[in-house]
């Protein structure tokens, strides 16, 4: 009889064990068979895309580059960094009657028309003279780029300069993505670099590029602005 119990318990206890055993291998399997959490990575191109350079080509501000400096290669452009707003600076966009009239000419609108880029009210006053000439006056040293978007009457900051960068045009990709080129100061060089912002309007995400020639953004800083608002007397 003693036996028989004795034998009884260490069946259980084998039995008991062997379970357990079974249980940990089932969990051990279960977390390195499990499936991790889906995560996607993507980071910006290290140099401009064809997409970008081809807004650009069109545009026509390649070849007015490559006149000014035979070198200019947009392969060039090297990323530099990349940032995301919480919050856009934004107020009330109440614009004086004759805003379309004098600057519609300059507006950069999306593909859709919802919205546009206006790269230069904020500091040149265009107004019509009596001759019906577009007369162009300098405001203050500092540019301002903003995007409008008319039905919500609703003006946002996108880019804010000081006396040392210069805006010089805007191009939509799509609907909701945009790139600027301009030229800015850089703080490792201690001088002036043409810069491309790509700007995600849906997340508010920024990527710099920024072309490693000094020279080129002294030949180029404010002369697009130039050609492009061509038909405005620029006093």
């Amino acid at each position: 009889m003693m036996k028989h119990i004795i034998y009884t318990s260490v069946l259980a206890l084998f039995l008991a064990t062997s379970c357990n055993d079974s249980t940990d291998k089932k969990a051990v399997e279960s977390e390195e068979t499990a499936e991790p959490d889906s995560v996607v990575v993507t980071g910006p191109d290290t140099t401009l895309t064809a997409e970008t350079i081809q807004r650009f080509q069109t545009a026509g501000f390649t070849d007015y580059a490559k006149a000014r400096i035979p070198s200019f290669d947009w392969s060039k452009f090297k990323y530099k960094l990349s940032w995301q707003e919480d919050s856009l600076l934004s107020n009330a966009f109440t614009p004086a009657k004759s805003y379309y009239t004098n600057y519609g000419a300059f507006l950069k609108y999306a593909p859709d028309s919802s919205r546009f880029i206006d790269l230069d009210s904020y500091n040149i006053d265009i107004r019509k003279d009596n001759q019906g000439r577009y007369i162009g006056t300098a405001g203050g040293p500092d540019t301002e780029v903003n995007l409008i978007d008319p039905k919500s009457k609703k003006r946002t900051r996108l880019l804010f300069m000081g006396p040392g960068g210069s805006v010089e045009d805007a191009f939509w990709t799509d609907n909701s993505n945009l790139v600027i080129i301009g030229t800015q100061e850089n703080e490792e060089n201690a001088g002036k670099k043409v810069t491309v912002w790509k700007i995600n309007l849906q997340d508010t995400t920024f990527d710099l590029y920024e072309l490693d020639d000094l020279n080129a953004a002294q030949q180029l800083a404010g002369q697009w602005r130039k050609e492009r608002l061509k038909g405005v007397v620029l006093k």
